[in-house]
């Protein structure tokens, strides 16, 4: 019996992510999204919800693209702009860290982590031959 109940609580997870976007980009109220879909209660799509946004947060989950680009509900444009600046904050912290991490360890290790940006520049060439005594050639 137990088995039974629980069973009937579990989602697939694309269905999860349909009824996030409904709230969160679509401006379906969490209620009436509950409702049409059969949830047994609202707090089971707000807790998917709340996952999602700290998915979002650490960078696991990317924004889903706007249905329409040319829609004229200037309230879901507004919070769209609003979620996206948010998103590029969190992305460019994110990208701080890690370049200070990549800076810290090449400077602590004294080993380039970071590959060439112009892969046959002689330049380039030059100094891994200077680090390694002469023994590559370019």
């Amino acid at each position: 019996m137990k088995e039974q109940v629980l069973s009937r609580f579990e989602f697939e997870e694309e269905f999860k992510e349909k009824l996030v976007e409904l709230v969160l980009y679509k401006n379906v109220s969490a209620e009436q999204t509950a409702r049409k879909y059969g949830l047994p209660n609202t707090t089971i799509l707000i807790n998917w919800i709340n996952n999602y946004k700290r998915k979002l947060e650490k960078g696991a989950v990317t924004l889903v693209p706007m249905e329409k680009p040319g829609t004229k509900d200037v309230t879901a444009l507004k919070k769209r702009i609003k979620d996206l600046e948010k998103a590029l904050e969190k992305a460019n912290v994110l990208i701080y860290g890690l370049n200070f991490m990549i800076d810290h360890a090449e400077k602590e290790n004294k080993i380039a982590i970071r590959k060439s940006v112009v892969p046959n520049n002689k330049a380039n060439q030059r100094k891994a031959c200077d680090k390694d005594g002469g023994r590559s050639t370019w």
